[in-house]
C-alpha cells in the first residue's frame, strides 16, 4: 500500500532515505536551506504532514503556519529547538532519534580535547598568517595518566569513556541513573555529586540533557570546585552553561580552558552573523553546533527518521515520542467488566456528574475477550468516584480507586546532604 503524505525536510538527509520515502509514496519536499521565514512560507505553501529537521528551529508560528501538520521528527537526540509546548497544545506529535547520533558527538567531543590539549587551533592559525611558532607550543601538559570526569553516562558518555581509556585515563562520572555497579563494569568510578567530578577530574565532558535542573549546571558553584588547569567540553546545550559566570572563571585562571559545539542564543539560520563573547574569547575552542554533522550519523539518523515516518504513515503511531505527558494522574478508577457495547458510555456519563475528568484510559482483556480490565486515570475529588453506583451498572463486575505513585525527574536533582 503506498502511503500519501506529504514531508518537509528542512536539513541536510541522506539521499537514500529521500528515495525509500517517495518509493513508499510520500512526497518530499527537501530543502536543506529551510529555516526561519522560509521554512513558514514552505509549510504555508505545502501544508504538509510531516516536518523532519536537525539543528532547525521550528518556533510556534512555523507550526501555526501548517493547518495540516502531524508530526514533527527531530533528527537527533534534542528536542529544545522545537516548541514541543506549542505543538502539545495543538495535538502535534514531537519525537527524536536518540542514539543514532551519539557516536559524532563523542569523536567531536575528543576532537575538542585534544585540539586544546595540544593547541591545534592556535598553531593553525599562526601558520596561516606565515609564522612558526614551535617554542610557543612546548609545554602542552598531554592526556596520558589524567582524569577525565564526565557529567552524564548516557549512550554518548560511554562513547567518551572508552576512547579515554584507551587514551590511559583514568575516569570518573555523574550521573543519576547508572548504578555505581555499572558504571564499575565499564572501568568508571561513580560520582555523588557533580562537585566530586570537579575535585578528582583533569578534564569535564558534558553529556546531558537540558531540563530545568541542568540549565545553568556549569556555574559558579561547580566551577568554583574545578582545579584552576581543568578543561571543561560541552557539547550538549549551551543553556547548560552561565557564559557570564565561566567567562570569568577562564579570565582569572590562565591556564583554564573551554571546548565547546554549542552556544546560548545560537542564530535560527544556517549561515549568518555570531557575535558571541564566548566563542571568542582567547580560551575557548569551539565549533558550530556539528557534534552530529557527520555522513555516517547522517546516514544512521536518516534510516532512523525514515523507519518512524515510514510507520506512523502506516499505522499512525509515531515511536520515540517526547511530547507525551509523563506525570500520572493523582489516582485511577480500576473497572472489572464485560466487553460489552455501551458499558463505556455509562461510566463516561457517571463521571461527568462527578465532575471528575478521565486523563487517560487502558482496557486490557481476559483470554476469550469475554471480560476485561479498564483503567481509567482520573483528576478531580477522589472523595467523589461514585464506586457504588459504577458497581450498579450492568456489565460491571467490580471496582475500585486506586492510589497512582510516581517519582518525579527534578527529585533526583536535589543534592545529597
Amino acid at each position: 500500500k503506498r502511503l500519501h503524505m506529504k514531508v518537509i525536510i528542512a536539513d541536510a538527509f541522506s539521499p537514500k532515505g529521500i528515495e525509500e520515502l517517495k518509493k513508499a509514496g510520500f512526497e518530499v519536499i527537501y530543502d536543506s536551506s529551510l529555516s526561519g521565514d522560509k521554512l513558514k512560507d514552505a509549510m504555508a505553501q505545502h501544508q504538509a504532514e510531516a516536518l523532519v529537521v536537525r539543528s532547525t528551529k521550528v518556533t510556534a508560528d512555523i507550526v501555526s503556519a501548517n493547518s495540516k501538520l502531524e508530526i514533527i521528527i527531530r533528527a537527533g537526540a534534542g528536542f529544545d529547538t522545537i516548541d514541543t509546548k506549542f505543538c502539545s497544545s495543538k495535538g502535534i506529535y514531537v519525537a527524536n532519534c536518540p542514539g543514532k547520533n551519539s557516536m559524532a558527538v563523542a569523536e567531536l567531543a575528543w576532537a575538542l580535547i585534544l585540539s586544546i590539549d595540544r593547541r591545534v587551533a592556535d598553531g593553525v592559525a599562526l601558520l596561516k598568517k606565515g609564522e612558526w611558532a614551535k617554542g610557543q607550543f612546548a609545554n602542552c601538559v598531554g592526556i596520558y595518566g589524567r582524569t577525565l570526569g564526565l557529567l552524564g553516562f548516557g549512550n554518548i558518555g560511554r562513547l567518551v569513556a572508552k576512547r579515554a581509556q584507551a587514551f590511559g585515563m583514568s575516569v570518573v562520572a555523574y550521573d543519576i541513573f547508572i548504578p555505581a555497579e555499572a558504571m564499575e563494569a565499564d572501568g568508571v568510578k561513580k560520582c555523588e555529586t557533580i562537585e566530586e567530578v570537579a575535585k578528582y577530574a583533569d578534564i569535564i565532558s558534558v553529556h546531558l540533557p537540558k531540563v530545568k535542573e541542568t540549565i545553568g549546571i556549569i556555574g559558579q558553584p561547580f566551577l568554583d570546585k574545578c582545579k584552576d588547569n581543568a578543561v571543561i567540553i560541552n557539547t550538549s546545550r549551551g543553556d547548560l552553561c552561565n557564559e557570564e559566570q565561566l567567562i570569568a572563571k577562564l579570565d582569572a585562571c590562565k591556564d583554564f580552558w573551554y571546548g565547546c559545539d554549542v552556544y546560548q542564543n545560537e542564530p535560527s539560520v544556517k549561515a549568518g552573523k555570531f557575535e558571541s563573547k564566548l566563542a571568542m574569547h582567547p580560551k575557548v575552542v569551539g565549533t558550530h553546533h556539528i557534534g552530529a554533522s557527520t555522513k555516517q550519523a547522517e546516514g544512521a539518523i536518516g534510516e532512523e527518521a525514515v523507519r518512524m515516518l515510514l510507520k506512523y504513515g502506516k499505522t499512525k503511531i509515531l515511536d520515540n515520542c517526547v511530547n507525551m505527558a509523563m506525570d500520572k494522574a493523582p489516582f485511577a478508577l480500576n473497572l472489572k467488566m464485560a466487553c460489552k457495547i455501551g458499558i463505556h458510555a455509562q461510566v463516561m456519563d457517571l463521571l461527568a456528574k462527578a465532575d471528575l475528568k478521565v486523563e487517560e484510559m487502558k482496557q486490557s482483556p481476559f483470554m476469550g475477550r469475554e471480560t476485561a480490565i479498564c483503567t481509567l486515570s482520573l483528576s478531580g475529588d477522589k472523595a467523589k468516584v461514585p464506586v457504588e453506583e459504577l458497581k450498579k451498572v450492568e456489565g460491571v463486575i467490580d471496582a475500585c480507586v486506586v492510589q497512582v505513585f510516581q517519582l518525579q525527574y527534578s527529585h533526583l536533582f536535589k543534592k545529597k546532604k
